[in-house]
């Protein structure tokens, strides 16, 4: 397994809770969302994603609040929202990739999750908060 199919996995994960709070954010046993991931490092890797996230998502949320142009939160898609909490819990807490690696892993999932908008949009803001976040 790839780290972009890690990445994938990470991203339904926290769209699914989006949804479902009752739901853990990573349930191993769910065939639909784990199958076929079987590398530890990338499993590791999942978790590690989704570990942050459960760990600063009030202050990543807030991130994504403060740092929208025209637009409020609550009235973003939800997959550019899963997908943008992907990144910058890579971008700000995990490090492990350039953020044009991480930029680019969000913008693919963008154009195969959702609207023909949203990879301008990912792109965007990241391309955005990135810049903020050298100054």
């Amino acid at each position: 397994m790839s780290r972009t199919v890690a990445r994938e996995i990470a991203f339904k994960s926290i769209y699914s809770h989006m949804f479902n709070t009752d739901r853990k954010y990573m349930e191993q046993d769910d065939e639909d969302l784990f199958g076929g991931l079987s590398d530890p490092d990338d499993l590791g890797f999942v978790a590690n994603i989704l570990k942050t996230f459960a760990e600063h998502c009030v202050d990543i949320n807030d991130v994504v609040k403060n740092n929208l142009v025209g637009i409020t939160i609550d009235r973003l898609y939800k997959i550019d929202l899963a997908i943008i909490f992907v990144a910058i819990c890579e971008l700000f807490y995990i490090k492990e990739n350039t953020p044009a690696v991480i930029v680019n892993e969000a913008v693919d999932l963008a154009k195969k999750f959702s609207t023909e908008k949203s990879p301008r949009f990912v792109n965007g803001f990241l391309g955005d908060l990135i810049k903020k976040a050298v100054k």
